[in-house]
C-alpha cells in the first residue's frame, strides 16, 4: 500500500483553499493510500492554520472548524501520527548542519525533524515513502542528499 508522509506546508492545503488542495485531498481522501504525519506537525498545524486565518481574516470560530476538521483527520486515521524518536533528532542535527553550513541555507529545525521522522520510516517500512511538501528550501536541501533520494519520492506542493 502506498505511503505518503506530509510536511506542515504541504498538510495545510487540506485545509485552506487554494491551488494545491484539490491535490492534498484527493491523496489523504484516498482509501488505498496510508498518510503520516510526524507528531511536531501538531504543533505546526496550529501555528500555519493561525497564520492562513491572519492573512484571510478569518474569525477565532473558522479557526476552531479548520483546527476540528485537522484533529478528525487524526481521530479517523486519515492521517497518522509518528513519534519522533531520538534517532530522528540526531538525523536532523545532521540535517540542519548540512543544510546551514554546506548549502548555505536556511532550514528550520521543525522542518528538519518532520524531514527526519519520515526518512526513518521508509527505513522501518522498507519501501519508499511519497514525502510531501510546499516548501521549496526544504525540496531542493532533500533532493540534494543520496538518503532522502533513495528512500523517498520527493513531491513538491505549490
Amino acid at each position: 500500500m502506498p505511503i505518503y508522509f506530509f510536511d506542515t506546508s504541504a498538510l495545510q492545503h487540506r485545509y485552506i483553499d487554494n491551488a494545491s488542495s484539490r491535490s492534498v485531498r484527493r491523496i489523504i481522501s484516498d482509501k488505498r493510500v496510508v498518510c503520516y504525519i510526524a507528531d511536531w506537525t501538531i504543533l505546526e498545524m496550529a501555528s500555519a492554520l493561525a497564520h492562513r486565518c491572519r492573512q484571510a481574516a478569518m474569525s477565532f470560530r473558522q479557526f476552531d472548524q479548520l483546527e476540528s476538521n485537522f484533529f478528525r483527520d487524526v481521530a479517523d486515521e486519515r492521517l497518522r501520527v509518528r513519534i519522533t524518536s531520538s534517532r530522528d533528532f540526531t538525523r536532523a542535527r545532521d540535517l540542519l548542519r548540512y543544510a546551514g553550513i554546506i548549502k548555505r541555507r536556511r532550514l528550520s529545525s521543525g522542518d528538519a525533524l518532520i524531514a527526519a521522522c519520515c526518512l526513518d520510516l521508509a527505513y522501518q517500512e522498507k519501501q519508499k515513502i511519497t514525502f510531501c511538501t510546499s516548501d521549496g528550501t526544504l525540496y531542493s536541501i532533500l533532493t540534494d542528499i543520496t538518503a532522502f533520494k533513495s528512500a523517498l519520492h520527493l513531491r513538491l506542493f505549490r
